[in-house]
């Protein structure tokens, strides 16, 4: 008998289910969206059209716009900044990575349930003997976190690396205790490198915050029947498990593109 792919039989399902409304409903039919374009698996430029974004998160929405019947277009619009000055602006219908503080409070809606949880966790060296049962294990140790990172806490001894592969470098040469790092982020990069058997993940994670859908107040898709049309269907895709199966794709195609040479421009 002929295996039907789970993520394709639950987003066959969500499409089937749609309520015939969808379709008729709403003031727009097509929606913009942006968000950083940097964050290997959730979202980065598309070697092959780098206007566009592409990853877990742009595959998430496109699942969903489908079954409202709405075309959707992923733009590259820069850092996460400007990503977020472009949808304030409402130039940009939806920011894909939002999370929440009152400055975003004041120009989105954000929809429950979220995408998925940012987990900045602890990378120490693959070797045993490193105990730890939570962030206070990490004080008077010597940590590492990349420049530009937004993690702060006055109570470890952090010092800043370029990036994440120059942090783990350092680490194997023991000249750091710890790397903090979004958790997804770092299995994109350190597996791309060849880095990632050289380290182990701390648990629990040092901090945690949730990332979602969100839309601008000053765009002109943002009505009640789009974002309780994005909330019944975040919900139903979360239970289908789909969010979390796209992670999982989209690690394994960031990783396939970073094998291949880079083209000649």
């Amino acid at each position: 008998m002929r295996r039907v792919h789970p993520l394709k039989f639950a987003c066959l399902a969500l499409l089937l289910t749609a309520p015939l409304t969808a379709f008729a409903v709403g003031k727009c039919d097509r929606v913009i969206a942006t968000g950083a374009a940097d964050n290997p698996p959730f979202l980065w430029r598309d070697p092959e059209n780098p206007k566009r974004l592409i990853g877990a998160s742009a595959d998430l929405l496109k699942v969903i716009t489908d079954s409202l019947g709405l075309k959707l277009e992923v733009l590259y619009t820069g850092g996460p900044s400007k990503a977020l000055d472009e949808v304030r602006s409402g130039r940009v219908d939806l920011l894909l990575d939002a999370t929440l503080d009152v400055e975003k409070l004041a120009v989105l809606d954000f929809v429950h349930p979220p995408v998925a949880p940012l987990q900045t966790v602890a990378w120490v060296r693959h070797e045993p003997g490193f105990l730890y049962a939570g962030r206070d294990d990490l004080a008077g140790l010597r940590g590492l976190v990349v420049k530009g990172d937004s993690f702060t806490d006055a109570g470890l001894q952090l010092r800043s690396a370029p990036d994440l592969a120059q942090a783990t470098r350092s680490l194997l040469k023991q000249e750091a205790d710890y790397v903090l790092h979004e958790r997804y982020s770092a299995v994109a990069r350190l597996g791309g490198q060849g880095l990632l058997d050289e380290v182990q993940r701390l648990e629990p994670p040092v901090t945690s915050r949730e990332m979602h859908l969100a839309v601008a107040h000053d765009s002109a898709c943002n009505d009640p029947w789009l974002r309780g049309q994005l909330a019944i269907k975040m919900t139903e895709l979360r239970a289908a498990g789909v969010p979390r199966q796209l992670l999982s794709e989209n690690l394994l195609r960031w990783r396939d593109q970073q094998s291949k040479p880079a083209k000649t421009p």
